[in-house]
């Protein structure tokens, strides 16, 4: 009897802050009578934050319960909506954001675009000025300096950076505010030194060696060929060059110092997205930033359009490709695993988010490529991780956008003029 006061006791304590004292006792007594197959189930569940359970073992408690899933195609916008625990934190309004060359970062870097300008904030931009107005980068060989970025605006300082430059964290330091968080982009190697061959078409390669297939024979002896200077090269390691390794690493693999600096980097960078799993790294960045769902929808910027990779390369270069870009593979490879981590702790409930993300995706693009009027929206349920909300015509103005007009709208709203 005693062991049964104390029971009950635990758990009226359990539930004091959901339910009034009335509705406990009643709630405890009918807890006392669940069947041991509930009782297993009810222990699974967990906090947010001290969640326990595995993706698997989610699959295997859905299993023991019989319930069915309807196909993804049959999934409407409504599913997941019957929850009010919405994602209140408090919202993240300095970042960033470490623009990659050819990681899908374009894509990446339209979300932050639109998050700073529907809220006014102030962007660091670069004083380069091209024949096409402010440039997207700042710098491809070195980090921040007063040289290469525009002053702060009048009784401003600046909230999100999301411009092409070398990381330098002293120089991010700073330029940005002290509670600003780090977000970082990688994408494959392999495939991000297809895409940069595809783009570039680095004259070191294309002009200086003959032949139907100059990568294939670059990449077999990529010394004979590379640039005197590591930074006018788009093949070297260029996106640990861009996450700043120190140049005697490009020479020199050593194991030890890379994991130390992985290490360092890990510490720095709130998140690295994985352009490979663009979705899921989204979700997760939302979760982190604490923004709404209608703040990260996006749409593929810069897709390539009639890549023509059997011209480029040949059925061995992956592997030679892995031996000379042995930063990049270290780089990605721990972020990769950084981020099934990361998602791993989310608990169970991240794969109905990203269930959901996909469907608001896949409408949103449906709606803003059919031309809409400038009347129409797109309505969106309340679910458990957002709000309701619409996407309107301008949203898809914004979704559309290329990075270069959208920096020169921002430029001419944060100076007033784009002739400084």
């Amino acid at each position: 009897m005693n062991n049964v006061m104390i029971c009950v006791s635990t758990r009226q304590k359990r539930f004091k802050r959901r339910t009034h004292v009335t509705i406990q006792v009643l709630f405890i007594c009918l807890i006392s009578f669940l069947t041991l197959k509930i009782v297993y189930y009810t222990d699974q569940t967990c906090h947010e934050d001290k969640c326990q359970l595995t993706r698997e073992s989610k699959v295997n408690v859905f299993t023991q319960s019989n319930v069915i899933f309807p196909n993804e195609v049959t999934i409407g916008l409504s599913m997941l909506a019957s929850s009010i625990d919405l994602d209140v934190g408090n919202e993240v309004s300095h970042v960033a954001f470490l623009k990659v060359h050819k990681a899908a970062s374009s894509t990446a870097q339209n979300i932050f675009l639109r998050f700073g300008w529907t809220r006014n904030l102030s962007f660091v931009l670069s004083s380069a000025k091209t024949k096409f107005g402010y440039s997207s980068v700042i710098s491809n060989n070195e980090s921040l300096t007063k040289f290469n970025i525009l002053p702060t605006p009048k009784n401003k300082s600046f909230d999100i950076l999301c411009h092409h430059v070398i990381y330098n964290k002293l120089a991010f330091d700073y330029f940005l505010p002290n509670d600003t968080i780090y977000i970082g982009i990688l994408r494959e190697p392999y495939e991000q030194y297809k895409s940069a061959l595809n783009y570039f078409r680095p004259s070191y390669i294309f002009r200086n060696i003959q032949g139907d297939f100059p990568a294939s024979s670059y990449i077999r002896d990529p010394l004979k060929y590379e640039p005197r200077s590591i930074f006018t090269s788009w093949t070297n390691n260029r996106q640990a060059l861009e996450f700043g390794f120190p140049m005697h690493l490009f020479s020199k693999f050593n194991t030890s110092e890379v994991n130390l600096i992985l290490q360092k980097l890990a510490s720095e960078f709130r998140l690295v997205i994985i352009s490979d799993q663009m979705e899921e790294s989204i979700i997760l960045m939302r979760r982190y930033l604490h923004w709404s769902m209608k703040d990260v929808v996006f749409l593929n910027k810069n897709v390539a359009i009639n890549k023509k990779e059997s011209t480029l390369v040949q059925s061995n270069d992956p592997q030679f490709y892995r031996q000379w870009a042995k930063l990049d593979y270290a780089l990605y490879e721990f972020f990769l695993r950084r981020l099934r981590a990361q998602i791993q702790d989310q608990g169970p409930d991240f794969d109905d988010e990203l269930i959901l993300f996909k469907e608001v995706r896949k409408n949103t693009s449906i709606f803003c490529l059919n031309n809409p009027k400038k009347d129409d929206i797109l309505p969106i349920n309340k679910s458990k991780w957002s709000g309701p909300f619409n996407i309107t015509w301008e949203d898809c103005q914004l979704l559309t956008m290329e990075g270069i007009p959208f920096v020169q709208i921002i430029g001419k709203r944060q100076y007033g003029s784009l002739d400084m």
